[in-house]
């Protein structure tokens, strides 16, 4: 992105005060992430006795049909990625919730496009190989929003690195885009926490449900109707987050927004690729995670704070 790009999006001029309060607010969230990222490390490495079982071989199955399923429903039906994979995730868990949430993990594989190079075939690898990625990481990040799609893209990634899927490229959203984008995230992820946490319908259909309404509803809508609908599906994998992760519809606010500036920040990089809004959506919780944890070691509130 180019200084003027960045001067737009920040809403003033290269050198103005809005630099240093973009680097501050950038320390802050790659501490607030390292500290996660770190602490869940170390917590998975202290897990002994790893091993696969019937139920992970289930999972892998899962994971590793849904990515060309919904590959095949965006692309070859014309559905569109977010509709596609919404659909496929809603009709898993209905289907057998047992397996649900490792068939929505294939469907983010599903959502790579033609704009990656992308086809049926190379698709099914990277579902096979997020599928290994899928049991690999059984232990590690439960409850963060996004994990199932950093998985889907670690599978992408993976094709990417013997030629199987090439990145494209897109632009920086102009800043009244921008600043929609944001706010539709910010509203997006709290909405998923509140159906699948108070409602109770779990993680899996409370984001296909927002994405399912965001991927039909927002394209004839909006301008930016396909942009909307996928920082909308984007910022609901966040509110797939435990409350044990992200307490309330409070903190999940700011998961989503984090989502939403991370959306429009990486518009321009690894276009196409499946898993990509997942890995922003988890980055996201990583970061608002982090930021809570901080914040509670530098003022500790007493035992009768309410948080949310």
């Amino acid at each position: 992105m180019s200084a003027a790009a960045a001067a737009g999006l920040a809403g003033g001029t290269v050198g103005g005060p809005e630099l240093p309060i973009g680097a501050a607010v950038f320390a802050v969230a790659a501490v607030s992430l390292g500290h996660t990222a770190a602490r869940e490390t170390r917590d998975a490495l202290r897990t002994d006795g790893f091993g696969v079982t019937r139920v992970d071989l289930g999972n892998a199955t899962a994971v590793a049909v849904a990515a060309p399923v919904t590959y095949a429903l965006s692309v070859r039906v014309g559905v569109g990625a977010v509709v596609a994979s919404a659909l496929v995730g809603l009709c898993a868990h209905l289907l057998t919730e047992t397996y649900g949430a490792p068939a929505y993990c294939g469907s983010f594989v599903g959502m790579a496009t033609p704009a990656a190079d992308a086809d049926l075939a190379s698709v099914a690898a990277a579902g096979l190989a997020a599928a290994v990625a899928f049991v690999a990481a059984k232990r590690a990040f439960n409850g963060f929003g996004g994990k199932l799609g950093t998985t889907a893209f670690v599978g992408c990634l993976s094709v990417a690195a013997l030629g199987g899927l090439t990145p494209g490229t897109g632009t920086v959203p102009d800043p009244a885009v921008a600043a929609g984008l944001v706010a539709a995230a910010a509203v997006a992820a709290p909405v998923t926490f509140l159906v699948s946490v108070r409602l109770g319908h779990g993680p899996v259909v409370a984001s296909a449900v927002v994405g399912l309404v965001a991927g039909v509803v927002c394209p004839p809508l909006f301008a930016a109707g396909d942009a909307v609908a996928a920082v909308a599906f984007c910022a609901s994998f966040a509110g797939m987050a435990t409350p044990e992760r992200i307490p309330g519809p409070g903190a999940m606010l700011l998961a989503g927004a984090t989502a939403g500036v991370g959306f429009v920040g990486a518009a321009p990089y690894v276009v196409g690729f499946g898993g990509k809004l997942g890995t922003i959506a988890f980055a996201a919780c990583l970061v608002t995670t982090g930021a809570l944890s901080l914040g509670r070691q530098v003022a500790p509130v007493g035992g009768d704070a309410v948080t949310g």
